[in-house]
């Protein structure tokens, strides 16, 4: 049964985009050859792109892309602040991306290079050659909003700022998107060189933890920003059990380093606790969550317009690791090749851990550099901050979210449920329901239908 309230122009509307056509099922995604996911060789642009416009048209009720830009941004400003309008010129756009390795997985030489990654490993060095090629953001979806936001919603380039605060963008990307898109702000928390904006910590604290424990800054261009877009990945995490657009938040706040949050995690030290699933120390439900927090912070997840989860290569066993393929019906050992859109952060989140749950089910095998941790999505209350985020019966005793310190606690975040099946994949709007998820794939085929 759902619970929570639906967010979007139609409430708990999640839509998936599959298309095996966008990524190219002969990469290896090994080092070896230098064959990465993210190499233009391995995607298909025209069909990635054609797979987002379609979703944002889907999402938005529009046949008309530019219309459908405008609906989103339409119901964001009325939810936000009960101001029916669309996009206003010089407002500013934050696009928060997936780019964690990219702070600690590059030598020197890359990094002054542009940071753009190389084949080369050294000894001693395998942490390094573990995590090269970690499923993170890749170019293609984002290089397809920049086009979208510009050309169609009418946002000047200027006005548009994309990054991962705690890390850097990695060269890879930067290079597709600045070829196209020279005036787009890329930020950097490090340096101002090789194009980058360097950005500043907030003057005060912004987020305030609601255990009472801890509160952090955020950086200047999130607190400007009139909107954000998430684009996270679709991965599993040792610490949290997935990784998504609320784990994304992990790179928002403007420490060196996210540890200061693990321990609200369901396995805060998770190389050290027992592998057997269902064991995390600390599992279970109704426990404080930092994910709530970050979703419901008035700069972060309420702040959030529109999340992504690219899925175009379907993660690990954690995130530190590269893409695999996936087992599960409709991919059949191939890339997962998908795109994940709503304006319900919940709803999004709560479909996107019922595919990482069915396909990392410990009966999937993923080959040997998987094997350490097959069942990490499985653990014990890893879907906790989504009960929690959805509706406020379900959080702890003693604990009352309110990340702005307001004095107000959040409302409800959206909606949660878990699909029928992993094969039907119907939710509660699917089956005729008026509360509940719907989700809506293209083609529309992968669905059942009633």
């Amino acid at each position: 049964m759902p619970f929570g309230k639906g967010n979007g122009i139609k409430p708990g509307l999640v839509i998936w985009s599959w298309n095996p056509a966008a990524t190219n099922e002969n990469c290896k995604n090994i080092i070896d050859n230098g064959d990465w996911y993210f190499n233009p060789i391995n995607a298909d642009q025209k069909v990635i792109s054609e797979m987002v416009s379609a979703s944002v048209k889907k999402l938005g009720g529009k046949s008309d892309l530019k219309k459908s830009w405008n609906e989103l941004f339409k119901y964001h400003n009325t939810n936000k602040n009960l101001n029916n309008k669309g996009y206003s010129q010089g407002e500013k756009i934050f696009i928060k991306i997936n780019q964690g390795t990219a702070s600690w997985v590059m030598s020197k030489e890359e990094r002054d290079n542009g940071y753009t990654i190389s084949s080369s490993i050294k000894s001693g060095q395998e942490r390094r050659l573990r995590s090269l090629g970690a499923t993170e953001t890749s170019p293609y979806i984002v290089l397809e909003l920049l086009r979208e936001l510009v050309n169609e919603a009418g946002v000047r380039q200027q006005d548009i700022s994309v990054g991962d605060p705690i890390s850097h963008i990695f060269g890879h990307n930067y290079s597709i998107w600045h070829t196209e898109f020279p005036d787009v702000v890329y930020i950097d928390r490090f340096s101002d060189m090789f194009g980058r904006t360097l950005i500043k910590k907030t003057e005060n604290d912004l987020v305030w933890y609601s255990d009472r424990k801890q509160s952090d800054k955020l950086y200047d261009i999130i607190e400007e920003a009139a909107y954000m877009i998430n684009v996270a990945s679709l991965k599993p995490h040792g610490s949290a059990g997935i990784s998504i657009t609320a784990k994304n938040h992990f790179g928002s706040q403007a420490r060196q380093s996210a540890s200061h949050l693990h321990y609200a995690l369901i396995a805060p030290s998770w190389e050290s606790y027992p592998r057997e699933v269902g064991k995390p120390s600390n599992g279970g439900y109704k426990k404080y969550r930092v994910l709530v927090d970050l979703m419901g912070s008035r700069y972060l997840g309420r702040n959030t317009m529109l999340c992504i989860v690219d899925g175009l290569f379907g993660g690990g066993a954690d995130e530190t690791r590269g893409p695999v393929k996936y087992f599960m019906p409709p991919f059949s050992n191939d890339w997962s090749s998908s795109i994940f859109l709503s304006q319900d952060q919940v709803a999004l989140e709560s479909v996107c851990f019922d595919f990482l749950r069915s396909e990392w089910n410990g009966i999937n095998k993923h080959g040997a550099a998987n094997n350490v941790f097959e069942q990490g999505p499985n653990m014990y209350g890893v879907d906790d901050y989504l009960h929690q985020a959805a509706d406020s019966k379900n959080w702890p005793d003693g604990i009352i979210y309110d990340p702005d310190k307001s004095g107000t606690p959040i409302p409800s975040l959206g909606v949660h449920e878990h699909w029928n099946n992993p094969v039907d994949r119907q939710y509660s709007g699917n089956l005729g329901k008026k509360i509940g998820i719907t989700l809506v794939s293209i083609p529309d085929t992968l669905i059942k239908s009633n």
